[in-house]
C-alpha cells in the first residue's frame, strides 16, 4: 500500500504545481505599494504577452517575475497551450 501511496502523492503534487501556474498567470498586474523601482515582468493575458513594469517592492501579487523567460515559462509555453493550437 505505501509503495503507491508515494508516487500517487508526487503526481498530485506535480498535478497542483501545473495547475498553480494558469492560476497566477491569470491574476491582474500589480505595481505595489512601496517605493522601490524594480524592473519585473508579468503575464497579460489580453494580449498573451509577457510585459515588462515596475514594481514597488511590496504588495502585489504572484504574476510577478524576475525575467521574461520565466513569466514565458510559467505563462505562455503551458503543455495545455500547446495541445490547443
Amino acid at each position: 500500500m505505501t509503495m503507491l501511496a508515494l508516487p500517487a502523492l508526487m503526481l498530485l503534487c506535480v498535478a497542483s504545481l501545473i495547475q498553480g501556474k494558469s492560476e497566477y498567470c491569470k491574476q491582474p498586474i500589480v505595481k505595489g505599494t512601496c517605493g522601490s523601482r524594480l524592473v519585473s515582468w508579468a503575464y497579460n493575458a489580453a494580449t498573451d504577452r509577457c510585459v515588462r513594469f515596475i514594481y514597488s517592492g511590496c504588495g502585489g501579487n504572484d504574476n510577478r517575475f524576475r525575467t521574461s523567460a520565466i513569466c514565458k515559462r510559467a505563462c505562455i509555453d503551458l503543455p495545455e497551450k500547446k495541445k490547443k493550437k
